[in-house]
């Protein structure tokens, strides 16, 4: 049998760079001490201070603070699979701001809170199965007189984040300006860059494969470079209300969402008359492409097959519906107006591409389970997470072997 621990330093080096999440290094490194000492442990410390936009011009007074939250996929125990005749996954997204934790329901830009009293402020998840789906990155107005509790985000724009060197602390920082144009800041930079190209108001941003990503409201979609320059990769794909960018299985896909405005009574909501009505956003069709950037077009997809892609406020994300113990793909999850005011559905409506038919999670047993409340599983004594722990401290109790690795 090989001796995986005298695997060239070289090799392994080129291993761990095409490791696209900081989970996956911290499991990588965890193999042996060779492993271990063969590539340093990043990330560097997010960057402290951002200044705020004003709506006129680039920068306004005061700052943002750039905080971190992570998508995690967290089996039951294996030995508990095996006897439970329904186990499943649970999805969670922790937030990191200096060292303290929040959890936020997966889909929201909103913290879980308050966390019932039978909740686990402690768990030691060293044996649990966990993939990492994903991350998002929030501008919050964060006080260092403020706690977590008290930090707000001013910007509710979509912000990606990438490191431009694994051994310096370069960075590039893109959202959405409030004019609907491109705000770009890199390290080293007193301000922020907005780029003048719009013909449409842009809808959505995202990294992939190492480069920024935006696309505008009418489908245009463009690469944006460190200079502030914009390469056109697609032209545009006109129909929907609401353009989403989101990788899947190494491809990135468009999620083009069609919408109504709708009216709702308050007359369920204490305080309110019966006559009073609010407007929302109601989804009533979702179509799918893949980028063909050889071509500069969006191609029309008529099914995602095994994957399922979920829609949220602050980002996009997708996993094989296999790896969510799942019979069946082919279906996006996303937040919708239409269903917040019933707490079964916590918001959610689920799109099947067979059939264009949108229905409530709640007639999804297998999607609910994905979501808030908590498992009972993890309430067993065995498992405990520390309130008080960084997600770096937290991702390190998760390392397993690499044997134990579950990929997507």
């Amino acid at each position: 049998m090989a001796d995986w621990s005298h695997l060239p330093r070289e090799l392994l080096q080129l291993i761990a760079e095409r490791l696209r999440f900081t989970f996956y290094l911290l499991r990588f490194r965890s193999v042996c001490s060779s492993w271990r000492s063969s590539v340093s442990l990043l990330p560097h410390p997010l960057p402290a201070k951002f200044p705020v936009f004003s709506n006129v011009g680039t920068s306004g007074h005061g700052t943002f603070c750039l905080s971190k939250r992570t998508l995690f996929l967290v089996y039951p125990p294996p030995s508990l699979s095996l006897s439970n005749s329904d186990p499943h996954p649970w999805l969670i997204k922790i937030e990191d701001v200096r060292g303290q934790l929040g959890l936020h329901d997966p889909l929201s830009r909103y913290p879980i809170k308050p966390l019932p009293r039978d909740f686990p402020r402690v768990m030691d998840v060293h044996d649990l199965p966990v993939v990492e789906l994903g991350q998002e990155y929030v501008l919050n107005d964060f006080s260092p007189l403020n706690s977590l509790e008290d930090a707000g985000s001013l910007y509710l724009e979509k912000v990606v984040f990438m490191w431009l060197n694994s051994k310096s602390q370069e960075f590039a920082l893109l959202t959405i300006h409030v004019s609907g144009k491109l705000a770009l800041f890199k390290s080293g930079d007193k301000e922020w860059t907005i780029i003048p190209d719009m013909p449409t108001p842009y809808d959505d941003v995202c990294v992939f494969q190492g480069q920024l990503y935006a696309v505008d409201g009418a489908g245009r979609t463009v690469v944006v470079g460190l200079d502030s320059s914009v390469r056109l990769v697609a032209e545009p794909v006109f129909g929907g209300d609401k353009k989403f960018l989101v990788e899947s299985d190494g491809q990135l896909l468009l999620v083009d969402k069609y919408l109504s405005f709708d009216y709702q009574s308050l007359e369920a909501y204490d305080g309110f008359d019966d006559d009073v009505c609010f407007g929302c956003e109601q989804a009533v069709k979702f179509k799918v492409f893949r980028l063909n950037e050889e071509g500069k077009e969006w191609v029309e997809l008529k099914s995602l097959g095994d994957r399922v892609v979920f829609l949220g406020d602050d980002c996009a994300f997708s996993s094989s519906a296999s790896d969510l113990f799942i019979s069946e793909g082919n279906r996006i999850i996303f937040r919708d107006d239409y269903f917040n005011d019933t707490a079964k559905e916590n918001g959610l409506g689920v799109f099947e591409l067979d059939d264009d038919r949108i229905s409530p999670i709640s007639d999804y047993p297998g999607y609910c389970k994905l979501f808030w409340p908590a498992p009972d599983w993890l309430r067993l004594p065995r498992l405990r997470i520390s309130k008080s722990l960084s997600t770096c401290h937290i991702l390190q109790l998760l390392s397993l072997s690499i044997s134990d690795l579950w990929f997507m």
